[in-house]
């Protein structure tokens, strides 16, 4: 005799397994909300935060602006960067240039460092980028030197829209 166990979900199953009763195969049911699976921790991505790539934004401690930035690359080695810019007073990044040219202040990884996006697709850094700049642009939140100065992120991307204005 053989034996098939199926996870009772609902009267679909039990439906189903009616088709086993002309054969030599018993069926046993199981059930997956049990009190061990419930009290269980759920499992997460254990990967640091500061081990990802994506969308990031820094805030400058002095203003409490943001400069929004996208990288491959995991954020640590990228917030290493910007630091290794402000230092050499080297104007790579609109960051780089707000806090020296207004004698501001940054902060450790820790303090001004948010990862704003996950991803790992790169396809999509540059969107997701100039949908968070758009955002904080919106709201007044972004520093003067990365200031998009247009309204609609996919102009930025160069792509062309047309605007439909409702009226009601």
């Amino acid at each position: 005799m053989k034996l098939a166990t199926f996870t009772y979900y609902s009267h679909k199953v039990r439906k189903l397994t009616n088709f086993f009763k002309q054969t030599e195969i018993r069926v046993a049911f199981k059930n997956n909300n049990t009190i061990s699976q419930i009290l269980r921790p759920k499992t997460t991505n254990n990967t640091p935060i500061y081990n990802k790539c994506g969308v990031y934004k820094l805030t400058c401690k002095t203003c409490q602006h943001f400069y929004v930035g996208q990288t491959s690359r995991n954020l640590k080695q990228r917030y290493q960067e910007h630091i290794r810019y402000i230092r050499n007073n080297d104007p790579q990044s609109a960051f780089a240039q707000h806090i020296p040219n207004n004698q501001h202040e940054y902060g450790t990884i820790e303090e001004i460092m948010k990862l704003l996006k996950p991803t790992n697709h790169t396809s999509m850094l540059i969107p997701y980028e100039a949908f968070f700049i758009q955002s904080h642009h919106q709201h007044d939140q972004l520093i003067s030197e990365q200031n998009p100065g247009k309204l609609n992120p996919l102009i930025q991307l160069g792509i062309e829209t047309t605007q439909t204005h409702i009226t009601t």
